[in-house]
């Protein structure tokens, strides 16, 4: 088993959030991943309604350092996090990292003058 550090996001275009990770370089006893296996690791990234999930699938890359994820609704808070597969086993997740989009509000009323 492995482990996977930690998650910055930071904005990709509207709608989108971008998921940064660091990579998987050693299994849970410390040992390193043999250098030949690295860029089979598969990441996949998940977005969810709390800290805890529940997870739904957000993407998957296998040798980049960022996965593309849906932004939250405005108003609203997403949370992101990340995994790691080798040779059939599958690391935690990541810490969780979270989003939040402001409310928008609308423009105020224009004047046309005082009568």
């Amino acid at each position: 088993m492995f482990g996977i550090g930690l998650l910055i996001l930071s904005p990709l275009f509207v709608n989108a959030a971008l998921i940064d990770y660091d990579r998987v370089t050693t299994y849970t006893d410390d040992s390193p991943i043999p250098a030949a296996k690295v860029p089979t690791i598969q990441y996949q990234g998940y977005s969810g309604p709390s800290v805890t999930g529940p997870w739904t699938p957000a993407g998957l890359v296998t040798d980049n350092l960022a996965i593309s994820a849906p932004d939250p609704a405005p108003g609203a808070t997403l949370w992101y996090t990340v995994d790691a597969s080798l040779d059939g086993m599958t690391s935690a997740k990541a810490p969780a990292v979270s989003k939040s989009l402001p409310f928008l509000r609308p423009a105020g009323p224009g004047l046309r003058g005082v009568r």
